[in-house]
């Protein structure tokens, strides 16, 4: 078990009704099969949150919005230093509102057209004019 993977299952002992996975090597904690935080390399954590709540964070301190190669991630929040005491309640929080969305409530990216998709509607859109 690596130091990510060993954070996560501390945390997950201190958040009742939370389970841990691993997840590409990070440690996960999630509810109701649903993953509302995850541990980074530096300690800090990846956490699942309302935007409006999210800008409030970011506005007070040292809290990040999470990004992912070049894509900023609209819900999630990295926190430094998760095992710190006062963060228990941020992960509270980031587990209630997981918690309250509905199962497979996500948002699902726009599609991308592709060539194979243009020369299909392509060809269909002549067979139709014959």
């Amino acid at each position: 078990m690596n130091l990510r993977q060993q954070i996560a299952a501390d945390l997950g002992r201190r958040i009742p009704g939370s389970t841990v996975s691993q997840k590409s090597g990070h440690g996960a904690l999630e509810v109701e099969g649903k993953v509302f935080a995850f541990t980074r390399p530096d300690e800090s954590a990846a956490l699942k949150l309302p935007e409006a709540r999210i800008a409030e964070l970011i506005a007070d301190g040292e809290i990040r919005h999470l990004v992912m190669g070049k894509r900023t991630m609209r819900e999630w929040v990295v926190i430094p230093n998760i095992a710190a005491p006062g963060n228990l309640n941020l992960l509270l929080e980031a587990k209630a509102y997981v918690a309250r969305l509905p199962k497979g409530d996500r948002r699902k990216p726009a599609k991308k057209s592709s060539k194979k998709a243009v020369k299909k509607t392509t060809k269909k859109a002549a067979k139709e004019t014959r």
